[in-house]
């Protein structure tokens, strides 16, 4: 079981967005979807995750459409942190954690799930502050703890995906290659797939298992880093040339050329 879409078409007040868009995603890996701007990719992301009506009867997750999960079932097989996160009540912290829990649990259980997810990405010392008092990073990081410990809490047997879009835009160089070492091991341990839209070519290089890349609505490539990173097809979809270069420890790293 795995998720898939076949010939995936999304049209938005009547503007053609998604084209023909055949994918197929099995846990245990980390899938970063690049492209330039207007490329397709949060609205490629969006369907897949449930949150455009459209691809609701066009998406199949665990041999099931979209529309035939209720949402709280829904819930249980994926997580979602979008590009932008608007709260607009003066939560805590730690509220924000417990906004992810599915089920009721003791006050025991509530304070070690909201420790347990905030430790992940060093903001234990934030969980009693307002989160509308923190900076733009340190709300990321929240965010991230929230969608990550969803997922991975009380987790059984099903497989389940962890969709993340832009989720180290705010974040120094240090909390980047963090969040990336969390998603690998989180992907590693558990039957779940990271699908991530990333404008950063080198770190999608370096931790992902397979890239989509993608122009104008639709998928110009799909495989390995290798097979995707090409510098006549960077430079192409880009409108800019690159040079792909090893780097000393075996990825493809994309300069300017």
């Amino acid at each position: 079981m795995m998720l898939i879409t076949e010939h995936l078409n999304i049209a938005l007040q009547g503007q053609s967005i998604l084209k023909h868009i055949d994918l197929m995603i099995e846990p245990g890996a980390i899938v970063s979807i690049l492209g330039p701007n207007g490329a397709g990719k949060s609205t490629l992301m969006k369907s897949l995750s449930g949150d455009i009506p459209d691809g609701l009867h066009q998406v199949t997750l665990e041999g099931r459409k979209l529309k035939e999960y209720s949402v709280p079932e829904l819930a249980k097989y994926r997580a979602v942190m979008p590009q932008s996160v608007q709260l607009d009540f003066p939560f805590l912290v730690s509220e924000v954690i417990e906004m992810s829990l599915l089920t009721a649990v003791s006050h025991y259980e509530r304070a070690a799930y909201v420790e347990r997810a905030l430790a992940m990405f060093d903001v234990s010392h934030l969980k009693d502050r307002n989160y509308l008092t923190l900076s733009g990073g340190e709300q990321q990081r929240v965010q991230l703890a929230r969608v990550i410990a969803q997922i991975t809490h009380k987790a059984d047997d099903r497989n389940r995906y962890l969709f993340l879009d832009e989720c180290t835009s705010s974040l120094d160089l240090a909390h980047q290659h963090q969040v990336f070492e969390v998603v690998t091991e989180v992907v590693k341990t558990h039957r779940i797939a990271a699908i991530m839209v990333l404008h950063d070519l080198n770190l999608a290089s370096q931790y992902s298992g397979r890239l989509v890349l993608m122009n104008q609505g639709e998928i110009v490539s799909q495989g390995t880093v290798d097979e995707v990173l090409q510098e006549e097809r960077i430079t192409d979809v880009y409108g800019y040339p690159v040079k792909v270069t090893p780097h000393p420890k075996g990825w493809p790293m994309v300069i300017p050329a």
